[in-house]
């Protein structure tokens, strides 16, 4: 590694009407001095006429290998059903189809397509095995390949699979092996972002950690480890245990539970019925015993738990279960409620007892918002309703959950802030659930630091901490509303500069 002074930068958090000289050593900020003042020995200097030096962000939740896979589908969003039945023609006829991915369709289906999908499906594309993600990937339509492929016999089957059924056939359909990791990193660097959480299944761990064993993609990645997997090592081996220090370029640290599903596919977990579906009360995959079971074992071999909960009734039982874990295990560990999106407020004090941290992601706003009060009516008040949670002393760290949202981290925080449609027009959704900037950008960034298992001071422009910073050329970040506004110059990690603005790092 080497030295820089970067002369005449404003910075925030802080005083933004100032310009400073930022010195960097060995990848740590190592000093702050009035513009012109800067210690210059053996560092490279370069003069930034009062471009914004800020902390780097983290993605708390998002699936980053698999955000590259489904780059490379059929994007179903808006398309008409002739256009897919052409393409589904067009893969039947190929030599090389070994199946057939799309995302992105949401309700209602096409009245063709009913009261059976899979017909359809069949149809059209005959031998080639079909799997097309719902827009919230718990829900999809497949054909009958898709389902022989995961030994499930097609006759009477509707071709619609849900939750566990849903991963058993993508799990067992034939789809190109590449992965790019390094297409992953560059993709979040672009964006600001030098640390992520992914909860990916099937390899991910293992080609993560090969890829980024010496921080290489610089990027600080976590991982969380499917609940089955870790099942599995620990039925058979006896012995899985969390891996990575804090200072890890790589680290699996929390075990991923799903509790229950999605609001889009009606199977989030609720204590009373969904208004648009009387008697639904959605549905609960993982609770009770065999919940415990799992935490008993995470606790004994010092895990910490990332359980996915969105209805109210999944957010009360991944608490409960966290107070479990943390009455068990001997280290206090960042036990997380991924995505927190409905609660009931009467469970916030408890919440709160426990030490559970909501890693939530407020640009889910930008589609939900079409039909939280239809399925939820007045619980919709408690979706995504970060400053209620704040207020309530929950810790909050925020992530994108992409690709089922756009990973831009500034979208994430306008939509917190401002809580708009995705064109930024029109009426706030529950106005009074809108968060400061500084909350915001606190949560992408500092607060993210110990519930990421990131170092001490990460995410802050403090002396000694980690230099993760983003250099950007926008006026006022506090204005930015997406990442074009944010006129991103260059991104420091891990030692070096990264989009290549800046020059090369002799370190």
């Amino acid at each position: 590694m080497s030295a820089w002074l970067l002369r005449g930068v404003r910075r925030y958090p802080g005083d933004s009407g100032e310009r400073h000289d930022l010195r960097i050593d060995d990848g740590v900020i190592s000093s702050w001095s009035d513009a012109g003042r800067g210690d210059a020995t053996a560092a490279t200097v370069i003069d930034l006429d009062g471009s914004w030096i800020l902390p780097a962000f983290a993605d708390s939740h998002l699936h980053l290998l698999y955000s590259i896979e489904h780059s490379r589908q059929h994007d179903l969003a808006g398309i008409s059903l002739e256009e897919i039945d052409g393409w589904l023609a067009d893969a039947s006829d190929g030599t090389d189809s070994i199946s057939f991915v799309g995302h992105g369709w949401k309700d209602p289906l096409p009245g063709q397509m009913q009261p059976d999908p899979r017909r359809h499906l069949d149809g059209s594309s005959r031998d080639v095995p079909v799997f097309l993600w719902n827009a919230d990937h718990h829900r999809a339509l497949v054909s009958s390949a898709a389902l022989q492929c995961a030994g499930i016999d097609p006759s009477g089957h509707p071709g619609i699979v849900v939750e566990e059924a849903a991963e058993r056939v993508w799990s067992s359909l034939p789809r190109s092996a590449r992965s790019d990791a390094a297409g992953a990193a560059s993709w979040l660097l672009k964006q600001g972002i030098t640390a992520a959480t992914t909860f990916d299944r099937g390899d991910s761990i293992d080609i993560l950690r090969q890829e980024n064993s010496a921080g290489q993609l610089g990027i600080r990645i976590r991982h969380g480890m499917p609940e089955e997997l870790f099942l599995e090592r620990t039925d058979s081996a006896g012995d899985c245990i969390p891996e990575g220090e804090p200072s890890s370029p790589f680290a699996v640290r929390w075990i991923k539970i799903f509790i229950d599903g999605t609001l889009g596919s009606r199977t989030a977990w609720m204590k009373s019925a969904y208004c648009d579906d009387p008697g639904n009360l959605g549905i609960s995959r993982r609770s009770g015993e065999l919940l415990d079971n799992t935490a008993r074992l995470a606790a004994d071999r010092g895990w910490a738990l990332a359980i996915h909960a969105i209805g109210d009734a999944a957010v009360c039982e991944a608490n409960r279960v966290i107070a479990l874990i943390r009455s068990l295990r001997r280290e206090a560990l960042p036990d997380r409620i991924e995505h927190f999106q409905c609660f009931d407020p009467s469970d916030l004090d408890s919440i709160r007892a426990t030490g559970s941290i909501a890693s939530m992601q407020p640009c889910h706003l930008y589609q939900d918002r079409q039909i939280l009060t239809q399925r939820w009516g007045e619980r919709a008040a408690h979706a995504l309703a970060l400053r209620t949670i704040d207020e309530a002393g929950i810790p909050l760290i925020l992530g994108s959950d992409a690709p089922i949202e756009s990973a831009d981290p500034w979208r994430d925080i306008d939509a917190a802030v401002r809580r708009l449609p995705p064109d930024g027009q029109g009426d706030s959704f529950h106005p009074h659930e809108c968060v400061s900037f500084d909350c915001a950008f606190r949560w992408r960034t500092a607060a993210a630091a110990s519930a990421n298992w990131l170092p001490a001071g990460w995410g802050t422009l403090a002396v000694g901490a980690e230099a993760d910073l983003q250099l950007i050329g926008a006026d006022d970040p506090r204005q930015v509303r997406d990442q074009e506004q944010a006129k991103l110059i260059d991104v420091f990690s891990l030692g070096r500069w990264r989009l290549g603005e800046m020059g090369a790092d002799e370190g």
